[in-house]
């Protein structure tokens, strides 16, 4: 009895410490989201015009805080040739491939690229700076049709975490005057990714 009184004892113990876990990440996650909230919604730092600062923006949308797709990836190094990713605006920018991360979700097998911009790499302040553009099954319905970016500092080993409740909207999804790249085929993930930020506007905001 004292044994099986000892074993329910530690279960709740280990899952209150996942819950927690869990509230801190989704504490830390919504702060972030917050900080975002607040440069958007200031006409000294937002990229939105002023009269939907000023009379109508409340907040981005976004999906609920979902560790499901906060992944650790495994990572392995492949820089490739420099090319040109194609923008919205129908310019090129140059970038380079970095490496592969490969991962699962719902048991299915995934590899995205990631990728260097050329011009950034030379730029000490953003020289450790890592480009992952993706696109998936929620585009044009929830989220932007043109994809999403996650922005982060170049992998160290061979592991990386891969988190797309950080994901958000290129700029050019807000207003015009924008070059955001397009993300290669190659960067199409064939499941919904319920992560990260939604389509902004049409009544949402």
């Amino acid at each position: 009895m004292k044994y099986i009184l000892s074993t329910i004892l530690s279960l709740t113990i280990i899952a209150n410490c996942f819950c927690q876990i869990e509230d801190d990440y989704a504490s830390f996650l919504n702060n972030h989201r917050a900080r975002v909230n607040k440069t958007f919604g200031d006409t000294a730092t937002s990229i939105l015009p002023d009269s939907i600062v000023l009379n109508e923006f409340k907040h981005l949308n976004y999906f609920q805080p979902n560790p499901k797709f906060n992944i650790t990836a495994n990572f392995k190094k492949d820089i490739g040739k420099e090319f040109t990713m194609l923008t919205s605006s129908g310019k090129e920018k140059s970038f380079r491939q970095y490496g592969i991360l490969s991962f699962e979700i719902d048991k299915k097998q995934f590899e995205l690229p990631i990728y260097q911009n050329i011009k950034l790499m030379e730029n000490e302040k953003y020289k450790d700076y890592i480009f992952i553009p993706f696109m998936d099954l929620t585009n044009d319905e929830e989220t932007y049709g043109g994809g999403r970016y996650i922005e982060a500092k170049l992998p160290t080993g061979d592991t990386y975490n891969l988190d797309f409740n950080y994901s958000f909207n290129p700029y050019c999804h807000y207003t015009t005057g924008y070059n955001c790249p397009i993300p290669p085929r190659e960067n199409f993930l064939n499941i919904r990714i319920e992560a990260g930020e939604k389509k902004f506007g049409e009544g949402k905001h």
